[in-house]
C-alpha cells in the first residue's frame, strides 16, 4: 500500500483550549503513523495565543505559522494548505476547525480506502456534537430562485436585531423556558431525524474537510472570494464545475464543538447574530453572482 502522507491543517484564532483539545486528538489517533505533520496557522490572534502554540508545539512533526494579519476561513487555510502542499508535499491535507476532534483510531484507514472507492476530490465526515447529537448540515446548495426569498427573511431579522426586538424575545424565551423547565420537556419528547446516509456529490460541512491528490493537484486550497461564511458553497460549485467528486462518509466520525473562534470574536449575543446575518447577506449576494457566472454547469443543483 502506498505510503500517503497526511497534513493536518487547524485554522487557529484565539481558542487556546479547543486548539490543544484538537492537538490532542491527532496525536492520540494518528500518532502512530510516522508519515504526517501538523500545521496550525495562527489567525493573528490578539491574545497571543498563536505565540504561545508556536513556543509550545513547533517541533518535527508539527508547524506552526504565525500570520500577520486576520485572513479569514479561506484566506488562513490557505495559507497553510499552500505550506502542506508546496513545502510538505502531502497527499491528503484535512482541513479541520479548531473545536473540532478527531474520534477514531483507524481514521486514515477509512480515508484511504474511501478515496481507493471512490475517487473523490473532498471527502466530510459524520459530525457529532457535544449534545450527543448528529449534525444535520444541509448536504444541498440553496436554489438560485430561493435567494431572494431568504435575503428578505435575514433583513427581517436583522432589522429586529438592531432594533433589540430580538434580544427582548430572547430573554423572554429563556426565561420562560426556565419556569416551564422548557428543555427538559424538548429532549424528553422531540424525534431525532435519522442520520444522513452515504452520499456522492453533496455540499460538506466546512469545520472538517479532507481533500485528497486530485483536488490538491487541482487547486491551492479555497477560493478566497469569502472571508467567514459560504465556503462550502463556493467549494460544491468549484467541484461539480471541474467534475469532481465529494463524498459524505458516515463511518468517519468527528466531534465538533462549535463556533469556538466566533463565539471569542463575536460575543454570543446579539453583536454576534449582527455578524452572522451581515455576513449572510454578502454570502447570498456572491453565491447569486457565482451561479450565474456559468448557470448551465450546475443546473441540475440550482434550478
Amino acid at each position: 500500500m502506498k505510503d500517503y502522507k497526511f497534513g493536518f491543517l487547524i485554522l487557529h484564532y484565539q481558542a487556546m483550549k479547543e486548539t490543544i483539545a484538537c492537538i490532542n486528538s491527532i496525536e492520540k489517533h494518528i500518532g502512530e503513523l510516522q508519515n504526517y505533520h501538523i500545521i496550525i496557522v495562527d489567525n493573528n490572534s490578539l491574545n497571543g495565543s498563536g505565540r504561545a502554540l508556536y513556543d509550545n508545539y513547533q517541533n518535527d512533526h508539527c508547524t506552526v505559522l504565525l500570520s500577520d494579519e486576520n485572513l479569514g476561513f479561506s484566506g488562513g487555510n490557505n495559507f497553510g494548505f499552500q505550506y502542506a502542499k508546496n513545502q510538505l508535499h502531502c497527499d491528503f491535507i484535512v482541513m479541520m476547525n479548531n473545536d473540532t476532534e478527531i474520534l477514531q483510531d483507524d481514521f486514515i484507514k477509512l480515508v484511504i480506502a474511501e478515496y481507493k472507492k471512490s475517487g473523490y476530490a473532498v471527502l466530510g465526515p459524520e459530525i457529532h456534537l457535544k449534545d450527543q447529537s448528529i449534525c444535520m448540515y444541509p448536504k444541498h446548495i440553496i436554489k438560485l430562485n430561493d435567494i431572494e426569498s431568504d435575503r428578505k427573511r435575514i433583513r427581517v431579522l436583522l432589522i429586529k436585531n438592531k432594533t433589540f426586538i430580538e434580544s427582548f424575545h430572547f430573554f423572554l424565551y429563556k426565561w420562560i423556558g426556565k419556569l416551564i423547565h422548557w428543555q427538559e420537556i424538548r429532549h424528553k419528547y422531540r424525534k431525532l431525524p435519522d442520520p444522513d446516509s452515504y452520499m456522492i456529490n453533496v455540499r460538506l460541512h466546512g469545520c472538517f474537510l479532507i481533500f485528497s491528490p486530485i483536488y490538491i493537484k487541482a487547486f491551492d486550497g479555497l477560493d478566497e472570494r469569502t472571508f467567514f461564511y459560504g465556503e462550502e458553497d463556493v467549494l460544491f460549485v468549484r467541484l461539480i464545475r471541474n467534475n469532481m467528486k465529494s463524498v459524505y462518509q458516515p463511518a468517519i466520525k468527528i466531534l465538533h464543538q462549535e463556533e469556538a473562534a466566533t463565539n471569542i470574536a463575536k460575543g454570543k449575543n446579539y453583536k454576534k447574530r449582527r455578524y452572522i446575518y451581515e455576513t449572510h447577506l454578502e454570502t447570498l449576494n456572491m453565491l447569486e453572482k457565482l451561479y450565474k457566472e456559468d448557470i448551465d454547469s450546475i443546473k441540475e443543483y440550482i434550478l
